[in-house]
Order: C-alpha cells, then sequence, then structure tokens
C-alpha cells in the first residue's frame, strides 16, 4: 500500500527533482513507482477473495469507452501516431487506465480509502510549500504580482490539482473523529488556499467558489460553515499583493493579454470542430495545428493549447467523444451521489462525507478546466478513478443498531411461584 501512497505523493509535480529524475528513455521515479504498485496490486489481487466489479460503476464503463475513441484516434491520425509516444496525450489516458485497475484492486475498504484521501491532501499542501517559496524567492524581483508555478508546473494546472482534494480536506475536516487529523487536515486546507491565492488563478477561483457554494449547502449549518469559510477566505483575496480577486478587479497589461489569448485559442478550437465535426484533428494535434485555424489573425506562436479542456478534447476527437466525455462527468458524480445516499443509510458516515467531496471535486475541476487545458491533471484522475471503488465499499446492508445501555430491554421475569402448581407437581 506504500507504493501506492508513493505514486500519490508524486502526482502535484512536473518539474521536481527527485519525482522526475530520469534513470534512462522516459523512465523516471514516479513512473518506478508506479510499476512497483503494479506488481503490488498483482500480488494483493492474489490475496483477495475474489476478483473486483472493475465496470460496477457508470462512469467506468463511460471512462473505457472515452479512452478507446481516444486510442482510435491516434491510431487513425498519422500525424498523431508519427509523434513521440510518450508527449502525445494517450499515453495519459493509458497509464491512467492502468492506474483504474490498480485503484480497483488495492482500495478494498472504507480505512484504505480514508487514507488515501489523506495522502493526497498532504500531498497538494507539501507542493504548496514549493509555491509559496518560488513566490517569496521572485518577490524582490518580479513585485507581488508574479504568479509562482514551476516544480508543480503552472499555476492554473496546480489550481486544478489543489481542487481534485480540497473539498475533500474540508469533508474530512468535519468527518473525522480523530482530533490530530482534523489539525492535519486544517493545516492542508490553509496551505493549499493560501499557494491558490497567490497563484491567482481567475479559472480557478470561479472553481473555488463553486466548491464552496456547493459544500455550504448541502451542510447542515449553511450560514455558520458559510460565514466560517468568509472569514478565513476574504482576508486572503483582500490583503495578499497577488491574488485572483486583484486579476478580476484591476486586471494588468498581461491579464488583459491572456484573456486575448484564451479568446484566440476558443476560436481557433471552434474553427477545428466545425471542419472536423467527428473526427477531430487528431489527439494530441491542437498544438502543433492551431495556426492551420487562425482565421481572426491571434493566434500564431501562442496559444500552444485551448485554454479550455473541453474544447480541446471536442477539437482533437470530434464531437462523439466531446459528448462521451461530458457523460463520463455527469456519470461521476451522480455515482458519488447515489453512494453516498446508499453509504448514509447503511451506516458509513465517513463514506458518505468522502463521497460528499467528491462530488465538490469533480465539479469545481470541471469549472476550472474550462479555462485550461486541464484535462490530464493527475489528481483529478486520481479522485475520478477512485470514484469508480467507492460503490463496491458501501455495506451491503444496515449494521445493526446497538442501543444504548440505559435504554436497554428489561429481560423478562421470572415467572411467579405458585404454591399450588408446585403440590400438583409434587403429586
Amino acid at each position: 500500500m506504500v507504493t501506492y501512497y508513493l505514486v500519490i505523493i508524486a502526482m502535484p509535480y512536473f518539474n521536481h527533482a527527485i519525482w522526475n529524475a530520469q534513470f534512462g528513455p522516459a523512465l523516471t521515479v514516479t513512473k518506478l513507482a508506479g510499476a512497483v504498485c503494479l506488481i503490488y496490486s498483482i500480488l494483493h489481487l492474489a490475496r483477495r477473495h475474489g476478483i473486483p466489479k472493475f465496470l460496477a460503476s457508470p462512469q467506468s464503463k463511460w471512462m473505457i469507452v472515452f479512452f478507446g475513441i481516444a486510442t482510435f484516434s491516434f491510431i487513425s491520425n498519422e500525424a498523431s501516431a508519427a509523434g513521440d509516444i510518450i508527449v502525445n496525450p494517450i499515453y495519459t489516458y493509458w497509464s491512467t487506465l492502468i492506474f483504474f485497475f490498480i485503484t480497483m484492486i488495492i482500495i478494498d475498504s472504507v480505512k484504505r480509502l480514508y487514507w488515501s484521501c489523506l495522502v493526497a491532501l498532504g500531498s497538494v499542501a507539501f507542493a504548496s510549500l514549493y509555491v509559496l517559496r518560488e513566490w517569496q524567492q521572485a518577490l524582490v524581483i518580479y513585485g507581488g504580482g508574479f504568479r509562482p508555478g514551476w516544480v508543480v508546473g503552472d499555476a492554473n494546472y496546480f489550481t486544478v490539482a489543489a481542487l481534485a482534494v480540497l473539498p475533500l480536506g474540508f469533508e474530512l475536516l468535519l468527518a473525522t473523529p480523530n482530533k490530530l487529523h482534523k489539525l492535519y487536515c486544517l493545516g492542508c486546507m490553509a496551505l493549499i488556499f493560501l499557494a491558490i491565492t497567490l497563484g491567482a488563478s481567475r479559472g480557478g477561483f470561479l472553481g473555488v467558489a463553486i466548491d464552496a457554494i456547493y459544500l455550504i449547502s448541502r451542510s447542515r449549518q449553511p450560514l455558520k460553515n458559510a460565514v466560517r469559510i468568509g472569514i478565513f477566505v476574504l482576508p486572503l483575496l483582500l490583503l495578499l499583493p497577488s491574488s485572483p480577486l486583484r486579476r478580476f478587479m484591476n486586471p494588468e497589461r498581461g491579464d488583459t493579454e491572456s484573456v486575448t489569448q484564451h479568446l484566440a485559442g476558443w476560436h481557433a478550437g471552434l474553427v477545428m470542430i466545425q471542419k472536423h465535426p467527428f473526427a477531430g484533428v487528431g489527439i494530441g494535434n491542437y498544438k502543433p495545428t492551431v495556426i492551420h485555424y487562425n482565421s481572426i489573425g491571434l493566434a500564431h506562436a501562442d496559444p500552444h493549447i485551448a485554454h479550455n479542456g473541453f474544447l480541446e478534447v471536442a477539437a482533437e476527437m470530434g464531437l462523439p467523444a466531446f459528448a462521451v466525455y461530458l457523460i463520463f462527468f455527469g456519470s461521476a458524480v451522480y455515482s458519488t451521489r447515489k453512494t453516498e445516499k446508499l453509504a448514509l443509510a447503511r451506516g458509513e458516515p465517513m463514506l458518505a462525507a468522502i463521497a460528499l467531496g467528491m462530488q465538490a471535486a469533480v465539479l469545481g475541476s470541471c469549472v476550472a478546466i474550462f479555462f485550461v487545458s486541464g484535462e490530464y491533471t493527475k489528481l483529478l484522475w486520481l479522485i475520478l478513478c477512485l470514484t469508480m471503488a467507492m460503490p463496491a465499499l458501501v455495506p451491503a446492508r444496515a449494521a445493526a443498531k446497538q442501543l444504548p445501555l440505559d435504554v436497554q430491554p428489561e429481560p423478562e421475569p421470572e415467572p411467579a411461584f405458585k404454591v399450588g402448581e408446585a403440590l400438583v407437581e409434587m403429586r
């Protein structure tokens, strides 16, 4: 199980000195940990009493369909197949498929699910320290408006990863009875939100807002929780020299240019869809072909990406793939909502809390990747894979309730001794 946790810990990083260190062609520490984790999952499967129901959840079926379309796009498109497979996004989908099978085998108890969520939360919190350190080092050179993001890739991508775990931290904070775990969740959430704020991703900020609104509306004390979150969040947004709220209210030249590039990328993607509605331009071909769909004269050397994960899927693989992609996310939210209800009805409050957190995680991440091509974010796929393992963790029936001692039914009184009956028996 430790190898699975190591894979999770490595997920937030793009340019880490250890996790991304290369031993040979396309071999890194992260991939080595993944290979060891695969071996462990096979051994664990041999010890299990049965084979997991890999396609029990609706989102797992739609994921397989989507990956199948992506594979067909890769094989059928000459430009995609001719490129480096490791660079092509198809590698992400294939590795995610392997990780899906690993997750379905390993996550066979609520306890393992719980600890995986804690590790994921901690991995992003630790990555936040790199973000804060980069911002501190660049503060003297570039000023407070600098947006950090080298070790974790980009501020926008880091925010998508953070949105995948931040709602889980909130739900685990409320649900866990362990005080140390509560303190751990609170500290991780504080670090993550501080890093998100300094990253100043406007699309990510909208995702955070959706997360907060959804979780507050679903909580037992919505007004009280809204006040608590507001007291914690608003000072950071208003007082820090770099925040998404500042970029919304007082955009600088770079912020305006970013909006222009987003619109240019969106327009180029729409042109691709118009000209190739069914098969797209081929998976991984948005970047090399965007210049040919530059009808408004803005997409020259930039943008290299669509700045919209949903649009990029539709432009590269066509509208059928786009429809499957939307159904996949919708079925993930539906499945976790169903898991939450069943878990509550059958006496698994921790599983229900995690399911609620994952609903918010999927919704918030979907909002964020509408403004950035973050559909390949590893931690988002971790959460999606965990949602597929959760239905099997729901108990088959509700646990028997043990009444408190003071309300236990009194034992039946012994039958009264009757002299007449005794004399009859003595005869």
